[in-house]
């Protein structure tokens, strides 16, 4: 990208950090506070992306404060300029991992075990990028391999520490 697009790039940004960032602290306020079980309030499975969100939510406003000043408020929208951007791998890379999350968070989660959800989206995602589509499969047997592996140590890791450390019930 071009110096010269920064502030643009920083503005845009800014905007996608700010809503992310209310979106985590709102979901985190509204998460269990672990009341009714006698534990710890600083316990509360909210408590952390409370606070991450809080930090992203401060992060962005700089940036946002920031790209206003550099006159980045003003993006240039055109056709050639989106073709560009949708074409670059580092974007279809984070279209392609937010479309991964989303599926796995609006259509796994709760449709089929947390643990079998959370397998299936880190197979898929180790998979989709570790994968070299441009080599035959038989060269690539170690990677399906450790890409179950990963998964299936991921699914009971993950679990395990949201059920016994967290107290946290799973869907």
């Amino acid at each position: 990208m071009k110096e010269s697009n920064m502030p643009k790039a920083d503005f845009v940004t800014s905007l996608v950090l700010l809503t992310f960032s209310i979106t985590v602290i709102v979901l985190s306020i509204r998460m269990p506070r672990m009341e009714e079980v006698g534990a710890d309030p600083y316990s509360a499975p909210g408590i952390v992306p409370g606070f991450l969100g809080v930090i992203i939510l401060f992060l962005s406003i700089i940036l946002f404060v920031r790209s206003i000043l550099n006159k980045g408020h003003h993006p240039e929208i055109t056709w050639h300029n989106l073709t560009m951007f949708v074409k670059d791998e580092a974007i279809l890379r984070v279209l392609l991992t937010i479309a991964l999350s989303v599926i796995y968070g609006t259509i796994l989660l709760g449709s089929i075990p947390y643990e079998l959800a959370t397998f299936l989206y880190s197979l898929l995602f180790v998979i989709i990028f570790e994968y070299r589509f441009d080599k035959p499969f038989q060269d690539q047997g170690k990677t399906v391999f450790f890409s179950f592996v990963q998964a299936i140590l991921v699914a009971g890791v993950v679990a395990a520490v949201f059920r016994y450390l967290f107290l946290v019930k799973l869907p």
